[in-house]
């Protein structure tokens, strides 16, 4: 029966030692227990970034369609203003639609819709958001918040988290 030998740099230019069997599994073994959940925790961590981030466009989508309902009688005066009645419509009916695609949510489309926050500037002015950032518009605007109850991947066992999704948008310029 041969026995494996491998090379090892000593002090001496060709010291053979013995190689022992199962060396490599327990090196694998340890390298698995400390590596797979580091694995787990950047999947997790990807899946709920994805998450926000289709959270946010679902928002922010609606947010851009609700700000075109313009009222057409100040229109026909030459001047520009947002239908508060249309455009809240148009952003709670679009958002729910655009719920459809968002991943992870805990609460149903149409009770997150319940709970945004809709701030309708008929004819410009600030937006301020719950945690602390402001932005102020010189023609109409519209803006929304809301803090979604998300589940993440759940790989790991982390409770569901709730992140701030804030959006805004103004109505396209009148060209005179």
């Amino acid at each position: 029966m041969e026995h494996q030998c491998s090379k090892q740099r000593t002090g001496r230019p060709y010291a053979y030692r013995r190689a022992e069997r199962g060396q490599s599994l327990v090196f694998i073994a340890l390298v698995l227990a400390f590596l797979t959940p580091f694995i787990f925790t950047v999947i997790e961590f990807s899946e709920r970034q994805m998450e926000v981030a289709q959270m946010e466009d679902a928002l922010q989508q609606s947010i851009r369609s609700a700000v075109q309902a313009f009222d057409y009688a100040h229109l026909a005066r030459n001047g520009q203003r947002i239908d508060q009645q249309r455009a809240l419509q148009t952003a709670r009916e679009t958002f729910v639609r655009n719920l459809s695609t968002v991943s992870g949510l805990v609460e149903r489309p149409e009770a997150l819709a319940e709970r945004v926050t809709w701030r309708v500037l008929p004819e410009g002015g600030t937006c301020s958001f719950s945690d602390g950032q402001a932005q102020t518009f010189d023609r109409p605007a519209m803006c929304a918040e809301v803090r979604p109850v998300m589940t993440g991947f759940g790989l790991l066992g982390y409770a569901p988290y709730r992140p701030l999704i804030t959006a805004a948008a103004t109505l396209d310029a009148l060209e005179q």
